[in-house]
């Protein structure tokens, strides 16, 4: 003798409403990681890796500034010391102004701050000057001259490139540079 259930509508109906809402989670879930990934995705390819950045900064004031590659080996080691010591003094600096956000500072801190961060500008320019020395001893000026227009036009250019969404190749590659 078998028993047989007896037909119940609205339980049907509850277990069809329970797997559509589940399907509608899965469907939402699924959506929400590939909009992550995507994003995820979008963010990698917009920001250089520092060792990336460094190697499309040389590769492009390289050919600019026309460096062979025995002036190459001799400047790009001096050049990214002076930018990681640059960094030091900028970092820092901006770390002692960043400590300070928020707080309600007097007239007195702030020209302590205001001139700290001058202070590091001559810091810099002092490196800057040191620097210009030893470039000299590996590169005629002529060359050194085409290298400081070469860095400005690729920060320029990857400025530009940033604003507009697109970077993550190098900036254009032309001959524009100054020379002698």
């Amino acid at each position: 003798m078998t028993m047989k259930r007896k037909h119940n509508p609205t339980a049907d109906n509850a277990i069809v409403l329970i797997k559509g809402i589940l399907l509608a989670l899965a469907l939402l879930l699924m959506f929400a990681v590939n909009a992550g990934a995507q994003e995820q995705a979008r963010n990698k390819n917009r920001h250089f890796s520092p060792e990336e950045f460094q190697a499309k900064q040389q590769e492009y004031i390289m050919q600019k500034a026309d460096l062979t590659e025995a002036e190459a080996k001799a400047f790009f080691p001096l050049y990214f010391e002076m930018q990681k010591k640059k960094f030091e003094l900028e970092h820092n600096a901006r770390k002692d102004i960043n400590a300070k956000r928020g707080e309600k500072l007097t007239e007195e801190q702030c020209r302590i701050l205001v001139n700290n961060l001058s202070d590091v500008r001559i810091e810099i320019a002092k490196l800057e000057k040191e620097y210009t020395g030893k470039y000299l001893q590996v590169l005629p000026a002529s060359k050194l001259l085409r290298v400081q227009h070469a860095e400005t036009s690729f920060q320029r250019d990857l400025m530009r490139r940033m604003m507009n969404g697109t970077e993550r190749k190098a900036p254009q590659q032309g001959n524009k540079g100054i020379r002698q």
